[in-house]
């Protein structure tokens, strides 16, 4: 039975849900396809045949993908007439601030992949890489070579970092900073952001030359303070004069060595009384939670990089105090199971 915040299953049906969970996965991207949750929010709720005829396919079909939907809770069925529950209309409307459509899109990249994950257990490193060609032996170098692709997975990442960083804003006073480089920044939604709440601050976003085009396009220099500077993380020098470095997404990716050896580089590059800022999806400290840590960590494994996961908030403070960062604040319990630490040098 599903309410506003809770959706109850059997212990039987949970088990399903697992087993079946690719079927799951494709009833919803099918309703999201045919828009199927906005036709019925406008027509109030419909009935087989006009939901059959809204979505132009025969009813038999239809009524496959409607029983399949009910079944999961994203539908109710009252006297014939098929309606969005309150989950649909909180978060699978495209017109919900709180819209997942970019993050089931990006699934299409990353499932294929994970068919892969023993085979990446036991080999320890992204097996499942095998799935996407071009150069490199990260996704994201494979990306470059992939516009649809690349375009997918950034607008899911700026997606989801537009939703999240307005909790860094309200925890962190950037109003002693002149000028910050956004590591990994993408497609300059944190930096945007960043520009409009702080104007006097400058953003430089520094990604692969193919990423910071991609942001460059959606978000023109002559239009903020955002500024980009392509380059390779692991073999470029950091953009010079910065007084803070937004280390943001980038933890998971890798394994925890790597992490502390990009933060001495951030360490290196920063003048005295600069600060870094290290923002990550993290798992619970005692290792067993939370759902998102634990669903999204063979993403790394087997496709991203080959050696990342969604670490511990204590993983990330102790990385930041070896890379030489002594002053360290722990900002953990935030939303959309992240958290902050910043390291002051």
């Amino acid at each position: 039975m599903a309410s506003s915040e809770t959706i109850t299953l059997s212990a039987a049906d949970y088990l399903r849900l697992i087993v079946h969970g690719t079927t799951a996965y494709e009833l919803l991207r099918t309703a999201l396809e045919f828009d199927l949750f906005e036709k019925l929010e406008a027509a109030g709720g419909m009935e087989l045949t006009e939901v059959a005829a809204a979505i132009d396919v025969e009813p038999q079909p239809a009524r496959v993908l409607l029983l399949g939907l009910t079944s999961i809770q994203l539908l109710t069925l009252v006297d014939g007439t098929y309606a969005n529950t309150d989950l649909v209309r909180r978060k699978l409307l495209r017109s919900s601030p709180r819209f997942l459509g970019p993050l089931v899109d990006i699934q299409e990249v990353i499932n294929p992949s994970l068919v892969d994950f023993a085979e990446s257990m036991r080999k320890n490193t992204n097996v499942g890489l095998r799935h996407i060609d071009g150069p490199g032996t990260t996704l994201y170098q494979r990306l470059t070579v992939h516009p649809e692709l690349q375009k997918v997975f950034y607008a899911n990442m700026g997606d989801a970092s537009r939703k999240a960083f307005d909790q860094i804003l309200e925890r962190y006073d950037f109003s002693h900073v002149r000028h910050a480089i956004d590591i990994g920044g993408g497609d300059g939604s944190n930096a945007a952001k960043l520009s409009a709440r702080y104007p006097d601050l400058t953003v430089t976003v520094f990604d692969q030359p193919t990423v910071t085009e991609l942001a460059a396009g959606r978000l023109p220099e002559a239009e903020s303070a955002v500024r980009f500077h392509p380059g390779d993380l692991f073999a470029d020098a950091l953009p010079q004069g910065a007084d803070a470095i937004l280390y943001f997404h980038i933890f998971e990716i890798w394994s925890l060595p790597r992490n502390t050896e990009l933060l001495r580089k951030c360490y290196d590059a920063l003048p005295d009384g600069g600060v870094c800022l290290v923002y990550s999806f993290v798992s619970d400290d005692d290792g067993t939670g939370s759902m998102s840590a634990g669903l999204v960590s063979p993403y790394f494994l087997t496709l991203a990089s080959g050696e990342g996961m969604a670490y511990s908030s204590r993983d990330m403070e102790q990385a930041v105090r070896d890379a030489g960062f002594r002053q360290v604040q722990r900002y953990a319990g935030l939303g959309f199971s992240h958290a902050l630490i910043v390291g002051h040098k």
